[in-house]
């Protein structure tokens, strides 16, 4: 049972991580006052944003494989891999803005200007659409975590 409940810890928090800096992310994204401070801090937070998503991945996995119910049990459920479905959603949309993000960094580092209005727009655009999938997961796994819809 502890290491159930380690597993579980561990994923709860690289789920919060991953929230709070996809907000933060989407939150600095903003083109009305976007500097090149901010967009420093931007590319740093979208890294630690990054590293949210991997840990997410690596503690479910964790929880699927070395937890009470076991692999075989999770591979056989269509709202795990719902879940799995949405976070690689997830994960694809938000790569597309991370490489964006980091490009801008680059170009700044390099002496060169800021993106476009149009262009923060647009990866604001996606960091946000990320963020929303997220809000179907915790339904998903509510069901799961209670037997509703499993095999």
């Amino acid at each position: 049972m502890a290491l159930e409940a380690t597993l579980a810890y561990l994923h709860v928090m690289a789920i919060l991580t991953w929230v709070v800096f996809i907000a933060s992310t989407t939150a600095l994204a903003r083109e009305d006052w976007f500097n090149a401070a901010a967009l420093v801090r931007l590319a740093r937070v979208d890294r630690i944003t990054a590293i949210g998503a991997i840990a997410v991945l690596l503690s479910g996995a964790a929880r699927s494989v070395w937890g009470v119910k076991g692999l075989h049990w999770y591979l056989d459920q269509p709202l795990w891999w719902g879940k799995v479905t949405l976070w690689l959603v997830m994960a694809l949309v938000g790569f597309g803005a991370s490489r964006r993000i980091q490009s801008w960094r680059r170009t700044l580092a390099a002496g060169g200007g800021l993106p476009s209005p149009a262009e923060i727009v647009a990866v604001r655009r996606r960091v946000f659409a990320a963020s929303h999938l997220m809000l179907v997961v915790p339904a998903l796994a509510v069901c799961l975590a209670r037997g509703i819809g499993t095999r």
